[in-house]
């Protein structure tokens, strides 16, 4: 028989490899004719002040990383402040693009692994013995959404947008490089990023 705990590590791998950005939706404007964008302003939108600050550092680092000028908006922009300021510090930066993400949606899930029958052997009695062997496995936890859009500062449309799903995590530089790493080639084929 089996013991149970072999069971354990053999949930965490599968939760592991469910840690990874999907994208879920992906959207251009048909009606985009570029050109592709070089600098861009990056808006987190976030009710922590420091998981917005944390976002915006990291995904400029990695735009920055791939060639392409950006600045966080928090260096201009206090938290819960209007748009009249986004628009001063799009003007002031010559941005070409705006990009924003926030969550859409935090999914509880569970994952039921089912409990491993040993045994079977002796007809009925057997079959009932060893039907007990294992209980099932249960874990929970939460599915985060995110929707990034780009924006053309410019005509204040909508250009871009995409949508992710990734288990949760506290680890805020990590998921925002995933999801940059995600979606900056995603961007860049779609002619949207230099």
């Amino acid at each position: 028989m089996k013991p149970m705990r072999t069971m354990v590590p053999m949930l965490a791998l599968a939760l592991a490899g469910c840690a990874a950005i999907t994208v879920t939706n992906q959207w251009r404007d048909p009606s985009f004719t570029g050109p592709p964008a070089t600098r861009f302003v990056v808006v987190g939108i976030a009710r922590n002040a420091a998981t917005r600050r944390t976002f915006e550092d990291t995904f400029v680092n990695d735009l920055r990383a791939a060639g392409v000028e950006a600045r966080p908006a928090y260096t201009q922009i206090e938290d819960g402040a209007n748009s009249v300021k986004l628009t001063d510090l799009v003007q002031q930066s010559h941005a070409d693009a705006v990009l924003t993400t926030r969550v859409q949606r935090v999914q509880q899930k569970v994952d039921v692994t089912p409990g491993t029958y040993y045994g079977g052997y002796g007809g009925f009695y057997g079959w009932y013995g060893g039907a007990w062997a294992s209980a099932p496995t249960i874990s929970q936890y939460e599915v985060v959404t995110l929707e990034t859009n780009v924006w053309d500062p410019n005509s204040g449309k909508l250009i871009w947008a995409a949508t992710t799903e990734r288990v949760a995590s506290t680890d805020i530089p990590k998921v925002t490089t995933e999801l940059a790493e995600a979606l900056i080639p995603r961007m860049r084929a779609d002619g949207v990023l230099r």
